[in-house]
């Protein structure tokens, strides 16, 4: 777990020296029980400010120089801040109300969040399948109803920057709801779940009908089906009629930079389907698309910081990365962008291969602690996984199968889930309903552990092998479904 007063400091004066002319805001108040013990503040553009928690789940910080928007609060949600807020935030059910000056605005977002309800089926959150079996007329009504109540209850503040921003919010939103619905539409739940079982399975080279059954099953899921026309007027109700360049709704909406992000993408799929068929990197690709339709400098410098992280993180090629990151550091004018690209290229150049692996202390499902250092002497091979990961589960059977042909060799296969300390429930009960083999461990902050974070890890399944000596064999190595994986691990032992 992080330390009490972690970077607390250090954020704070960043924030302070981004935002010089402008005043702080004050926060404090409780999380919800079993929520995490650390929270991260922060919009684009600026360094996440760490904020300490205690056992209690008790906070209180000031932000620092900051001017008027919206901010990400990490287990909260949207907070609408201005310059002298003082803000209580209080449990209340599954959710949080607002206290103190500046609660108007942020009891507002979850009045109008929550009569989404009213319009559309759901349950704890999430949409019901009775939803996807609307027709598009229907959807498109609700939609707008939704709309127009959030919109009344904005006005409520009688604050028109606040206004405005959440109008946005809203619209981007169901943007987003209509791309979630398109996909799902006419799908049936308990096919579905079939369907999703489906994928677990590990690929079978011999089974030549694979691809026919994947396909049989996923038509049959499917009870209704949207007409050309109808894919034709979503996707302009998603993709048309607004600016790709707007700072301010992509500083503060973050509807809006879900929704640019899959317009540039959409983009890059029409634009580049050579390319992509070629196996060009699609952070590539969206890169090329930014040059093009991106020329607002803030949103386009962010999508460079974007690449260049993504590039350095999951890239293979040396020579492409060094190249990457000196180009962006020349360009770049974000000195949080600028640091963070340059901690991801540390760790590239001192946890690569035949460099000395960073050790860790993590629970097991024994509730024992393991530390990577006390295996040295023997080849260690590390799968770091997660129980809400489909791919990672589809080479489970793969590792128990290479685990048993080298059993007794000179080599630990240990298996380190990501899942976050709240559902280690839910990784205890899957360890031992899947009767995993090997040693079983969990991170003790998912992502965000320095193990995690010194390979740059930001996607799995990804695999590790390390040596007797302590050093990294492979920072990337070959999954348990490749054959060369079994091939590498013979040659070793």
């Amino acid at each position: 777990m992080k330390p009490w007063l972690k970077n607390s400091v250090l954020s704070m004066a960043a924030i302070a020296a981004a935002f010089p002319s402008f005043s702080q805001a004050k926060i404090s108040g409780k999380l919800l029980p079993n929520q995490e013990t650390s929270l991260k503040f922060t919009q684009p553009g600026m360094e996440t400010l760490e904020v300490p928690v205690d056992k209690a789940g008790n906070f209180s910080f000031a932000t620092g120089k900051l001017p008027k928007g919206i901010y990400q609060l990490e287990e909260i949600g949207q907070v609408y801040l201005e310059p002298g807020y003082t803000l209580e935030i209080i449990p209340e059910g599954d959710d949080y109300r607002f206290k103190g000056k500046g609660s108007m605005e942020n009891n507002l977002i979850r009045e109008a969040g929550n009569q989404l309800k009213d319009y559309v089926p759901m349950s704890k959150g999430d949409y019901l399948y009775s939803f996807y079996m609307l027709s598009l007329p229907e959807f498109r009504q609700k939609m707008n109803a939704w709309q127009q109540a959030a919109a009344k209850t904005m006005e409520k503040s009688g604050n028109p920057y606040f206004i405005g921003l959440q109008n946005a919010a809203v619209n981007f939103r169901i943007k987003n709801i209509t791309q979630d619905w398109w996909i799902n539409y006419g799908v049936d739940s308990v096919k579905r779940i079939a369907f999703q079982k489906l994928l677990e399975i590990p690929p079978n080279p011999k089974d030549t009908m694979s691809h026919v059954k994947f396909r049989k099953a996923f038509d049959e899921m499917h009870l209704k089906k949207l007409t050309k026309e109808e894919k034709k007027e979503l996707d302009s109700m998603m993709y048309d009629g607004w600016d790709m360049n707007n700072e301010e709704w992509f500083r503060n909406v973050a509807s809006y930079r879900d929704v640019l992000d899959g317009k540039i993408t959409n983009i890059m799929y029409a634009e580049y389907q050579k390319e992509l068929m070629a196996g060009k990197e699609m952070a590539v690709l969206k890169a090329r698309v930014v040059d093009t339709k991106i020329t607002s400098p803030f949103i386009r410098e962010y999508y460079q910081y974007v690449q260049a992280s993504s590039v350095i993180k999951m890239s293979d090629d040396v020579r492409e990365i060094d190249t990457i990151y000196k180009k962006f550091i020349a360009q770049s004018n974000n000195d949080v962008y600028k640091k963070n690209v340059s901690d991801i290229y540390k760790n590239f150049k001192k946890y690569g291969d035949n460099q000395p692996a960073p050790d860790f202390e993590f629970e097991n499902n024994h509730g024992a602690k393991v530390k990577l250092s006390s295996l040295k002497g023997k080849y260690v091979y590390i799968d770091v996984w997660a129980t809400w990961c489909g791919p990672c589960k589809r080479e489970i059977p793969f590792l128990t199968s290479i685990e048993e042909k080298f059993a007794g060799k000179n080599i630990h296969f240990i298996s380190l889930s990501v899942d976050r300390q709240s559902d280690k429930g839910k990784w205890l009960d899957f360890v031992k309903e899947k009767q995993l083999k090997g040693e079983q461990l969990i991170t003790d902050d998912d992502f965000n552990s320095d193990f995690i974070k010194n390979f740059n890890i930001n996607a799995i399944p990804r695999f590790i092998l390390i040596g007797p000596d302590g050093k990294i064999v492979s920072a990337r190595a070959k999954r348990p479904s490749d054959p060369k994986l079994q091939e590498q691990l013979s040659s070793l032992l």
